[in-house]
C-alpha cells in the first residue's frame, strides 16, 4: 500500500495533508487518542485537535469513550460517498437559490444606482470572463456578432457557456453579416436551437466589425486591435436601453435564417 498516494488522493475530498495523514494512519493502526496520534505521526498536538475536529465534521473519523479516555477511530471509507452526495445536494440548492439572490442583490441601492461604469478586459481570459458575465442576463442577450464564440474563447469554453445559457433559459438573439466560411458545425449543445435566434443583415445596411452584446443594464464590446483581444463593459441603464432599441430596429431589417446547429450549415456566430 502506497500511503503517500492515498493521502494525495484524499485531498480533493476536502482534507488537507495532515488530515488525510491522520485518516490513513487510523485506518492502518486502529483507534488512537489525540496524544498518541501526536507522538506517532509527529504532529503538534494543537494541530491534531484542529484536524480531528474537521475530520469529525466531515464524517471521516468517529469518537468513542472508554475508562482510559477518548479514542479516535477511522469511519467507514463509504462515508466519502456520503460526503459527496451531501455536497451535491448543497450545490443544487445553492444553484436554485442563485437567481433570486442575484436579483435581490442587484436591487441594493448602491449597486442599482451606478450612473456610468466602464470595465476593461484583455486577452483570451478577459474575453472569457466577458462571455461568462453575459450569463447574468435576465431572459435574453441581444448581440451584433462578428466572431463565433469558438474563435473568441476556444471550443471547450464556448460549449460550456452555451450549455449554461440553455440551463438558465436565456435566449440569445443575434444579428450577423453573411460569411464565406462554408459549412461549419459549431456546437453539440442539446436544445441550443430553442435558445438561439439568428438573423442575417447585408453589409451595406450594417457592416459589423465588433462583437457587441446587450443585456440588463450592460453593453459588452469585444474588439480585435492589431491581433490583440480587448473588451469593454459599459454599465449604464440609459445607454443599454438605447442599444436595445437600435438592436431591434436592425433586427427588423435583417432576414430570418433558422439555425440548425447540429447539422452542417453556414456558421452562426453564437
Amino acid at each position: 500500500m502506497n500511503k503517500q498516494l492515498l493521502i494525495d488522493q484524499l485531498t480533493p475530498y476536502g482534507l488537507d495533508k495532515i488530515e488525510a495523514q491522520i485518516y490513513v494512519y487510523l485506518i492502518e493502526s486502529g483507534p488512537r487518542t489525540a496524544l498518541q496520534l501526536s507522538r506517532e505521526i509527529n504532529v503538534d498536538r494543537s494541530k491534531i485537535y484542529r484536524s480531528v475536529e474537521h475530520l469529525i465534521s466531515k464524517k471521516f473519523i468517529e469518537q468513542s469513550y472508554a475508562a482510559w479516555g477518548k479514542k479516535l477511530r477511522a469511519a467507514s471509507p463509504s462515508n466519502i460517498e456520503l460526503n459527496i452526495r451531501e455536497e451535491e445536494d448543497s450545490l443544487r440548492a445553492r444553484k436554485e437559490q442563485l437567481p433570486t439572490l442575484i436579483e435581490e442583490l442587484s436591487k441594493v441601492t448602491s449597486y442599482a444606482k451606478r450612473e456610468f461604469e466602464i470595465k476593461h478586459y484583455r486577452g483570451e481570459e478577459g474575453l472569457r470572463q466577458m462571455l461568462w458575465n453575459q450569463l447574468a442576463a435576465n431572459k435574453e442577450i441581444l448581440a451584433f456578432s462578428y466572431k463565433n464564440k469558438n474563435d473568441i474563447a476556444g471550443k471547450t469554453y464556448a460549449e460550456k457557456i452555451r450549455a449554461e445559457q440553455v440551463a438558465r433559459k436565456i435566449t440569445l438573439h443575434e444579428v450577423e453579416n453573411e460569411t464565406d466560411q462554408g459549412d461549419y458545425w459549431y456546437t453539440n449543445v442539446e436544445q441550443w436551437d430553442k435558445f438561439y435566434k439568428s438573423r442575417r443583415i447585408e453589409r451595406k445596411t450594417l457592416d459589423i466589425k465588433q462583437y457587441i452584446a446587450v443585456f440588463n443594464d450592460t453593453v459588452s464590446i469585444i474588439n480585435w486591435l492589431d491581433d490583440e483581444d480587448v473588451g469593454l463593459e459599459i454599465i449604464n441603464t440609459d445607454y443599454a436601453d438605447t442599444q436595445k432599441q437600435l438592436f431591434w430596429k436592425f433586427w427588423e431589417l435583417a432576414s430570418e435564417t433558422p439555425v440548425k446547429p447540429r447539422a452542417k450549415k453556414k456558421p452562426g456566430k453564437g
